[in-house]
């Protein structure tokens, strides 16, 4: 199968499963699942979507791994992942799990951070809890949050969410994908994008949305950050719209730069892999 931009469609990696400490970091269980590609010597850990889990890191796996180690995670919650036992995990928790999962993979040291909306999110806080684990971050379908839009946007949301995960993971897919990539996406695309999202847990879902609603980016961790950052967002980004979202990340991080690319929407890694992947390499790697 070959992408749109005439990248060839990788295989995944077989799904990974390690242990973490679930009494201290507020797990159901101590199981974490993630995919992994690579060996180095960087290490690049991808943080998915609110509505998406590793799958949705197949070229970044595939594209980076001659360079790097590659891990994808799947959060609590996602994927084969043990959920918290919170109704409403704070951000510095979902960091607290990250960090512990590159301990149990033996990950020393500042790594780069790939953020894909919630996974943006998660990675600004990890760059400004955590600065001397993370090297350099790159967010993509930049997300600021939800507490700065105020009561009845933040209602209207965890509306939103809570009856998107009425029907189920399958109809999930069916019924959001189409808002997460630009008009011109085309069916390939999509049927990567839907193939992704039908992996949901509605319980992970939920847990990342109300974790959302607690966060605003930009007066949280924005001006803590200190590690090189791209604010990757889609022209066509119909979720997290570039002018009104992006940028303003972008202007808020010190030093960081915000890229725009046309034609794209929220999902740039799976999008326009080329672009994604040539801006990727160029951040993390200079070339």
């Amino acid at each position: 199968m070959i992408h749109p931009d005439g990248t060839p469609v990788p295989p995944l990696p077989d799904p990974r499963f390690c242990e973490v400490d679930a009494a201290a970091l507020g797990l159901e269980g101590p199981r974490m699942s993630y995919m992994e590609a690579g060996e180095g010597p960087e290490t690049i850990l991808c943080l998915h979507g609110i509505g998406a889990n590793s799958m949705g890191w197949r070229f970044s796996l595939s594209g980076l791994s001659d360079r790097a180690r590659v891990i994808a995670w799947n959060a609590p919650g996602y994927f084969l992942s043990d959920n918290f036992t919170a109704e409403a995990p704070a951000p510095e928790a979902y960091a607290a799990v990250a960090l512990a999962l590159l301990d149990a993979l033996g990950v020393q040291g500042p790594v780069h951070i790939a953020g894909s909306s919630f996974g943006s999110m998660l990675g600004a806080c990890l760059a400004a809890r955590h600065p001397t684990r993370v090297a350099k971050l790159v967010m993509m379908g930049t997300s600021r949050g939800q507490r700065w839009k105020g009561e009845e946007g933040r209602a209207a949301m965890l509306a939103m969410r809570k009856a998107s995960v009425a029907g189920g993971a399958v109809a999930l897919a069916r019924t959001r994908s189409d808002k997460l990539v630009a008009p011109g996406a085309g069916p390939a695309v999509r049927q990567l994008v839907e193939g992704m999202v039908a992996a949901t847990h509605p319980q992970g879902l939920l847990q990342a949305a109300r974790c959302t609603d607690q966060v605003d980016v930009i007066a949280d961790f924005a001006a803590q950050i200190r590690a090189p950052t791209l604010c990757i967002s889609g022209a066509e980004d119909a979720v997290n719209p570039p002018e009104t979202v992006g940028r303003l990340i972008a202007e808020a991080i010190p030093g960081a730069e915000f890229v725009s690319p046309a034609g794209v929407g929220h999902l740039p890694e799976l999008e326009a892999p080329a672009r994604t992947l040539d801006l990727l390499r160029k951040h993390f790697f200079g070339a």
